[in-house]
């Protein structure tokens, strides 16, 4: 394993009033972080969550906190617009059955009601 020197940047509000916009040394051992990464990092305050800069030569000596691991928002995303999917496929399968409920009441009602059944005939012709 071999140990990299990254800039990162923190990006919310406390960690912002706190540091500001400056780019911070650590260390990781992560090669494949990119630009735009967001990465848990160790701070004084405990974790953090930070944005990955770049991979420099140039480090601060003293720089002995790392890089914990890169965050995988890609997955959470996922799942949002899949719970999103599956609340609005529920929805409209809810109005359909209850579209259909209506319609098979007002048809089994129209049996005995011929103002109904004529109403409905036109209903139906219209939406034709």
């Amino acid at each position: 394993m071999k140990e990299l020197k990254a800039k990162v940047v923190f990006h919310n509000d406390f960690e912002k009033r706190n540091r500001g916009n400056k780019q911070y040394d650590y260390l990781t051992i992560d090669e494949s972080l990119q630009e735009g990464d967001l990465v848990v990092v160790e701070t004084q305050y405990g974790y953090a969550v930070a944005e990955f800069v770049k991979y420099t030569d140039s480090i601060k000596i003293n720089a002995k906190s790392y890089i914990v691991q890169k965050l995988d928002v890609e997955r959470v995303t996922e799942l949002k617009v899949r719970k999103s999917k599956i609340e609005e496929l529920k929805l409209r399968i809810d109005s359909k059955a209850k579209e259909a409920l209506q319609r098979k009441k007002l048809d089994e009602l129209a049996k005995d009601d011929a103002e109904l059944k004529t109403l409905l005939d036109t209903l139906d012709s219209l939406e034709a």
